[in-house]
């Protein structure tokens, strides 16, 4: 009896580990969660937002990424955690969007505007390159986030809703597949 007791005990405590073990240290900033249980930091770019005017096309306003592919490689089949202030939904904080680029820059769209849109031409969406994400609630303000469709040899970023909407700078959190 005395047996059982303490294997119990030990597997509760041993829970709790994990669970500690899932949970960033920093509120706003997502971070893969490894097949050990362990949490890896993403690799974090404050962004300048330019725009980019083509004749006879449009504008694109676009976050700008140094360097061609992130440090951080994670597998198609990535989980993430972040923990936001309290009951927040993340889904309003943060979303998770493909990036074009090549050797040097990465760039992920935020919008387009046609150079018609005076005349009630639209633009392009950009939420083509978004990526389909489920939550699930860990705790109070803690949540796994699952993308849907990740693919091999695509980079991706986490970007920070609020500061891309409203300034000229963004927080990205960045990873590649391969």
């Amino acid at each position: 009896m005395k047996k059982a007791i303490v294997v119990l005990a030990a597997a509760i405590m041993l829970a709790g580990i994990v669970n500690a073990q899932q949970v960033p240290d920093f509120k706003n900033s997502p971070m893969v969660l490894k097949k050990d249980g362990s949490l890896e930091k993403l690799e974090k770019q404050n962004s300048e937002i330019k725009v980019k005017k083509v004749p006879y096309v449009g504008t694109t306003r676009f976050i700008s990424i140094t360097g061609g592919k992130s440090s951080v490689r994670v597998g198609t089949d990535a989980v993430f955690i972040v923990k936001v202030d309290g009951e927040t939904d993340p889904e309003t904080v943060f979303y998770l969007q493909a990036s074009k680029g090549g050797s040097k820059n990465r760039e992920i769209d935020m919008e387009k505007i046609s150079n018609y849109a005076s005349y009630g031409a639209k633009g392009k969406s950009v939420k083509k390159d978004q990526v389909e994400c489920t939550y699930e609630k860990i705790s109070a303000g803690v949540y796994k986030i699952t993308p849907k469709g990740l693919k091999a040899g695509t980079e991706y970023g986490f970007v920070d809703a609020v500061q891309g909407a409203s300034g000229a700078h963004s927080t990205v959190f960045l990873f590649g597949i391969d």
